[in-house]
């Protein structure tokens, strides 16, 4: 059977006006390279293999990834990006990554589960887990 795996780049279109807070929160809070840095266009890695680029408008980004056009006019409201998929972020001290996240001032979301929901600036929702932890509970196990 033909099956899928999920890759190691990922890209969300934000609005131009969160692009300093969001280089500050992922670079300075949770420690993420900031690779390129654009107009339209910051690529940050996550970890050592995991790549997200944060899309702006119009801008001197558009030469380096040749006939990918950006939209951030297309963004998502507020409501709807709390009603997308949350990607999960994994930190060894997990109690010390959470103080951070929560002092930077993300919006923290009340959801029925011990693990810190939270929407990082842009918009993007993430669960905080520790590397350790065991997460067989979400895996029907």
């Amino acid at each position: 059977m033909t099956q899928v795996i999920f890759g190691n780049h990922s890209a969300v279109r934000v609005r131009r006006t969160e692009r300093d807070k969001i280089r500050k929160f992922y670079r300075d809070v949770l420690g993420c390279e900031l690779l390129r840095k654009f107009d339209d266009k910051d690529d940050f890695r996550i970890g050592d293999e995991f790549y997200i680029a944060f899309l702006y408008e119009a801008g001197d980004g558009r030469d380096v990834d040749k006939g990918v056009t950006y939209a951030a006019e297309d963004a998502l409201t507020d409501d709807d990006f709390l009603k997308a998929i949350f990607l999960e972020l994994k930190a060894e001290d997990v109690e010390k990554m959470r103080q951070r996240i929560i002092d930077f001032g993300v919006k923290v979301l009340d959801v029925p589960d011990p693990h810190l929901y939270f929407q990082a600036p842009g918009g993007q929702v993430f669960r905080l887990v520790g590397t350790t932890e065991d997460l067989s509970r979400y895996e029907g196990n």
